[in-house]
C-alpha cells in the first residue's frame, strides 16, 4: 500500500465520554479511518518460512565482529565513543561523554581509587569567531564482576559438562562526562574532547531553540528504539542521519550486550553479558550521537542482572555497587539529562524528564523498576504531572520501553500491569504521544483510550524497529499461523505454559519474568478487549467477566480498530513539530530509499478537551 498524505481535518469515531469532553488530538486528513497492515517481507528475514517462524534467525542480522573497523576503537588512550545527552531541563545545558583507552578483563581487576586517580576530562568548545573555552569534567570507571565461576565454553568433558570454571571481571575504560552549561539556543558549536594531551577531531553540534527563540518551528525530532549494532543498525543510523534530526528520542534496549556470554559467545536467552559490546555499540553510533543530542530510556536489555549481586522486587528503592547493581553499564555510560554529579549512580538514572525547545515536556518512565502507587517512581511522576502547565509547555510526551498498544504476537499484553496504573493518568493529564520500543517492528495507533477510539486519548507509537541482533518481529496476533491453521493469538501462552484463560483462573501472571519481578502479584496482567476488529467478527480466545456470563476477548479477530498502521520492518520515525498545536509523524523503512516515507499522519492538538486545556 502507498502511504497516506493527510490534507483535510476529520474526526475519528469517539465514545460518549470523549464527546462530552471534546476533542484532544485529531488526525488531519480524509484517510483517518484507514487501517494499514503490511505483512512480513521475506526479503527482510530471508525466506517465506522465516516470516511465519520467529525461531528462524533473520538472514544476515548479526552483530558486527568486535575487530570490525566499524566498531573497533583506539587503545592508546586517545578519545573515542563520543556522544551528547540533552537538552537538560533548563534547555541550556548538554552533556558530552566519551571513552579513552581500553577496558581490561580478568580475575584481578580493581577499581581505581578516585582520590588518587590523575585522569582528566576536557572539552574544548567554541562557536563562530569566539574564543575557545575549556570545560573540565569527571572521569569514572566501573567494574563488572561475576560473583560465581562461569564455565568457559571450550572446556567440556565427554558428557558435555563443564570441567573448569574461572572468575571473570570487566573493568571499563575511563569514561568521561563533561557538562556544557549556559549554551545559547539555536547555535552551532565546535568541540573536541580529550585529556589534555590526546584530543579527538573537531565535531559540530547545534543546540535546540528555546521557547523565547524567534524561530522554534519546524522542529525535527528523530525517534528510534532497540537499535543494536548490526548492519541493519548501521542502515537505521544512516537513514536517520540523512533526515537531519535536531534531537533524538531513544526509547531503550541499546546494545543487546546481554545476548552474549562474557567472552562473546551468543546465548539464546539473555542472562549474562559481554561488556565489550557496550564499547562496540557506542563506537558504531558515534558518527550520529556526537553530532545530535539524544534523550534515552532504559529497556529490559539494560537490566543485566545475570551472575552479579542484583535484585529487583516490588519494594526495591535504591541500588549500589557491590551489594545490588542492575543497570550498571547503562547508568555509567548514559547519564540521564539533568545529571550534574554522582555520574554512574544508578538511582538517578531510572526515570527522568526534560524540556525540548521550550515546547515539549518529555517524561521518561521505567516499567522495569517499581512503578505502582506508593513507589518512588509513581510519586515522582505524579509530582511531575501536578507541576505540568500546558500554557507553558504545549506538548506532553511520555517514553517508556514496553508498549501497551500493539498487535504483534511477541510481547503481546506484556505491559498490562503498567497500563492499569498509568493509562488513566496519561488520559487525565492529556498526554499527546506515548513512545515505546520492545516490539521489534512498527505500529502507530489512532488516538485511543482503554481499547476504544477516543480523540481525548494519546497516540501510541511502537518504534522498536532499530535493527538489533534479535531480528524483526514478524506476526500479528490476528494473523493465521500456517503450521496450526489458527491465529497466532490462539497459540499464545504465558511463561508457565498457561493459556490466557488458565492464567486468569489460576491467578498467575501473563507477563515476562523481567516484568513480573517488579510488580505486585495482585496487579492485573490479563485484560479484555471489545469483540470486534477492523474486519468485524467476534474476538479471539473468549473469556468471561466476573459473573462468567458476558463473553470478553483476549485478541480481536482482525487488525484492532485502534491500530492505524503496522509493518514488521526496520526503520525510524521523525516527529516534525509544526506549531504549538500541530505535528507531523513520519516513519521511514530501511528497505526503502532514505527519504521515502512509509507512513505519515499530521496530528492537530485541539484545546476543547478539559484534559488538554
Amino acid at each position: 500500500m502507498i502511504p497516506f498524505t493527510f490534507i483535510l481535518l476529520a474526526n475519528l469515531a469517539i465514545s460518549a465520554t470523549s464527546a462530552q469532553r471534546g476533542l484532544k488530538i485529531a488526525e488531519v486528513g480524509d484517510s483517518v479511518f484507514e487501517h494499514v497492515s503490511i505483512p512480513c517481507n521475506p526479503a527482510i528475514v530471508g525466506s517465506v518460512a522465516a516470516c511465519f517462524n520467529q525461531s528462524i534467525p533473520s538472514q544476515g542480522n548479526l552483530d558486527y565482529n568486535l575487530t570490525d573497523p566499524k566498531v573497533s576503537y583506539p587503545t592508546d588512550g586517545s578519545p573515542w565513543g563520543v556522544h551528547i545527552t540533552g537538552p537538560y531541563p533548563d534547555g541550556a545545558t548538554y552533556l558530552v561523554s566519551y571513552h579513552s583507552g581500553a577496558p581490561t578483563v580478568g580475575p584481578a581487576n580493581e577499581l581505581p581509587n578516585p582520590n588518587t586517580s590523575k585522569m582528566s576530562a576536557f572539552v574544548r568548545l567554541r562557536y563562530g569567531n569566539r574564543k575557545q573555552v575549556i570545560m573540565k569534567g569527571v572521569v569514572i570507571t566501573y567494574k563488572r564482576h561475576f560473583i560465581n565461576g562461569i564455565p568457559k565454553p571450550d572446556y567440556f568433558n565427554n558428557f558435555g559438562l563443564p570441567i573448569n570454571v574461572y572468575n571473570f571481571s570487566y573493568l571499563s575504560s575511563p569514561i568521561s562526562h563533561v557538562l556544557l552549561p549556559n549554551l545559547m539556543p539555536s547555535t552551532t558549536y565546535t568541540y573536541s574532547v580529550g585529556n589534555g594531551s590526546l584530543w579527538s577531531e573537531e565535531i559540530k553540534f547545534t543546540t535546540l531553540p528555546s521557547a523565547s527563540s524567534k524561530t522554534v518551528y519546524p522542529l525535527r525530532i528523530g525517534v528510534v528504539g532497540d537499535i543494536g549494532q548490526t548492519v541493519n543498525s548501521s542502515q537505521t543510523r544512516n537513514h536517520l542521519s540523512a533526515n537531519k534530526p535536531q534531537v533524538i528520542i531513544n526509547v531503550g534496549d541499546l546494545t543487546y550486550a546481554d545476548n552474549f556470554l562474557p567472552w562473546d559467545v551468543p546465548v539464546s536467552h539473555a542472562q549474562l553479558t559481554h561488556q565489550r559490546r557496550w564499547d562496540s555499540f557506542i563506537q558504531l553510533w558515534t558518527s550520529l550521537f556526537s553530532k545530535v543530542p539524544q534523550i534515552h530510556a532504559l529497556g529490559n536489555h539494560e537490566m543485566e542482572m545475570g551472575n552479579i549481586n542484583a535484585e529487583l522486587n516490588p519494594s526495591s528503592t535504591t541500588f549500589q555497587y557491590p551489594s545490588n547493581y542492575p543497570f550498571q553499564a547503562y547508568s555509567a555510560r548514559f547519564p540521564a539529562p539533568g545529571t550534574k554529579h554522582n555520574f554512574g549512580d544508578i538511582n538517578t538514572n531510572l526515570w527522568h524528564s526534560t524540556i525540548i525547545a521550550g515546547k515539549i515536556k518529555l517524561v521518561t518512565l521505567s516499567s522495569y523498576t517499581p512503578f505502582e502507587p506508593g513507589s518512588l517512581q509513581y510519586k515522582w511522576f505524579m509530582s511531575e504531572m501536578a507541576s505540568f502547565r500546558r500554557s507553558v509547555t504545549p506538548w506532553l510526551f511520555v517514553q517508556v520501553h514496553a508498549p501497551v498498544y500493539h498487535s504483534y504476537a511477541n510481547h503481546y499484553k506484556e505491559a498490562e500491569c503498567f497500563a492499569s496504573v498509568y493509562e488513566e493518568i496519561f488520559y487525565k493529564y492529556g498526554v499527546d504521544l506515548v513512545i515505546n520500543g520492545h516490539v521489534h517492528a512498527y505500529e502507530r495507533t489512532h488516538p485511543v483510550y482503554k481499547y476504544k477510539l477516543d480523540n481525548c486519548g494519546p497516540v501510541w507509537l511502537t518504534i522498536g524497529d532499530g535493527g538489533n541482533v534479535e531480528g524483526p518481529y514478524r506476526n500479528f496476533v490476528d494473523e493465521i499461523d500456517p503450521a496450526t491453521k489458527k491465529t497466532f493469538c490462539e497459540g499464545l501462552k504465558n511463561p508457565d505454559g498457561k493459556t490466557p484463560m488458565e492464567t486468569l483462573d489460576s491467578g498467575s501472571s501473563w507477563t515476562a519474568y523481567y516484568q513480573q519481578i517488579v510488580q505486585s502479584p495482585s496487579c492485573p496482567t490479563v485484560t479484555f478487549q471489545p469483540a470486534y476488529g477492523v474486519a468485524g467478527g467476534p474476538g479471539l480466545v473468549p473469556m468471561f467477566d466476573n459473573n462468567k456470563s458476558t463473553p470478553l476477548y483476549f485478541c480481536q479477530s482482525s487488525q484492532p480498530i485502534w491500530s492505524a498502521h503496522r509493518d514488521p520492518s526496520f526503520g525510524h520515525a521523525i516527529l516534525e513539530m509544526l506549531s504549538d498545536k500541530s505535528m507531523k509523524l513520519s516513519w521511514y523503512r530501511n528497505i526503502d530509499s532514505k527519504m521515502k516515507i512509509a507512513d505519515t499522519v499530521t496530528l492537530e492538538r485541539l484545546t476543547s478537551c478539559k484534559n488538554r486545556s
